[in-house]
């Protein structure tokens, strides 16, 4: 890690590695805590929604909210 890596400004998180796909920096926060914004069944975007159940199920994040991995991979 060097001094001036970038860090997610929510949660701390190193930014755009390859080794973590919910890095993804989202002007200077991750896709993580971008992800569970955009998660919002209510008010999300209904293609960030289906792609976070997606890395749940995968487990590539943690459930959370209302947002739980139900069956197939491409169910909304």
């Amino acid at each position: 890690m060097t001094p001036d890596a970038s860090k997610c400004s929510i949660c701390g998180r190193l930014l755009d590695r390859p080794d973590d796909p919910l890095s993804r920096d989202f002007g200077g926060d991750c896709w993580g805590c971008i992800g569970e914004i955009e998660g919002d069944p209510e008010y999300g975007y209904p293609p960030n929604i289906r792609r976070i159940r997606r890395e749940i199920a995968l487990g590539l994040r943690p459930p959370f909210g209302p947002l739980r991995p139900a069956g197939r991979l491409d169910e909304d």
